[in-house]
């Protein structure tokens, strides 16, 4: 397993300069959520990816999601990290993260998710368009005005920025994860999200796993990254890994691109304090 994975991430960096500075992965699910690998697998796979520092960050919900940790199992699974982290020579400094579900109307019930929860960090994300799981079922988009679904997608992610429940905000414009685009300039709705950022002093993840799926592009792509970067939005890094060999994908590239528009430090975070670090 190690050697099958050691050679799909030398695919993925073959074409690109070695890594240097900080290189954090902070978006990864495992087995407790809807990830197939473990922890330890993780963790083993991270320092082949030149990885200083990895976030679990399973999904949390307050709905009834199939893909979240069970309530049943969160006191395990938060026994599980803080025993990694209290490890001795880790190859990586460890974060216990969580990816929770944005719902419009419930901001009182995650702030009490979040608060129950020994984090140093929590991803914000939109999954949901009322009842209806996007990110899950791209047959539901057939017969939509899409125009009319990036208003309906980008409003509740603005109300999400708006919450100041979140550190990060996680794959920012994933309503294009299935290659459907408005009609329109998007630049309108990227415009009301950056004055969002900078008012409530936000970090964006770039996830490179959007180069796995139909859009294949960051989310969010290099325009919206350049917007952020002029107004002085800071970035952090996402693989979104639901399996180990994907820790880490196309770092080299997502950081050259961070490099070309300008960007020179990255966000991390330990115990929900933010600190920027050399890029």
């Amino acid at each position: 397993m190690r050697q099958v994975a050691r050679k799909q991430f030398i695919l993925w960096t073959e074409n690109y300069p070695q890594q240097s500075g900080m290189t954090p992965d902070y978006h990864t699910h495992t087995n407790y959520s809807d990830g197939i690998s473990s922890h330890h697998s993780y963790l083993n796979q991270a320092s082949y990816a030149c990885i200083d520092e990895l976030g679990f960050s399973d999904h949390f919900s307050i709905l009834d999601s199939k893909w979240s940790v069970k309530a049943e199992e969160i006191q395990q699974m938060q026994n599980h990290i803080l025993t990694i982290k209290n490890m001795e020579e880790l190859p990586v400094r460890i974060r216990f993260g969580a990816e929770i579900d944005f719902i419009p109307g419930q901001e009182k019930n995650i702030q009490a998710l979040i608060q129950n929860l020994p984090l140093d960090y929590v991803i914000g994300s939109v999954h949901f368009l009322n009842s209806w799981n996007f990110d899950t079922d791209p047959q539901n988009f057939e017969g939509r005005n899409i125009d009319e679904l990036y208003d309906q997608y980008f409003n509740i992610v603005r109300r999400s920025i708006n919450s100041k429940l979140y550190d990060i905000i996680g794959h920012i414009d994933l309503i294009k994860k299935f290659g459907h685009y408005p009609c329109h300039d998007p630049s309108r709705w990227h415009k009301k999200l950056i004055r969002s950022l900078k008012q409530t002093n936000s970090v964006v993840e770039v996830n490179t796993s959007g180069l796995n799926k139909p859009c294949k592009e960051f989310y969010p792509d290099a325009n919206f990254i350049t917007l952020c970067f002029h107004s002085n939005i800071p970035v952090t890094l996402g693989s979104d890994a639901h399996e180990a060999n994907q820790i880490g994908q196309y770092f080299p590239l997502a950081k050259e691109v961070l490099k070309k528009i300008g960007y020179r430090q990255v966000a991390t975070f330990h115990k929900r304090i933010r600190k920027m670090e050399a890029l």
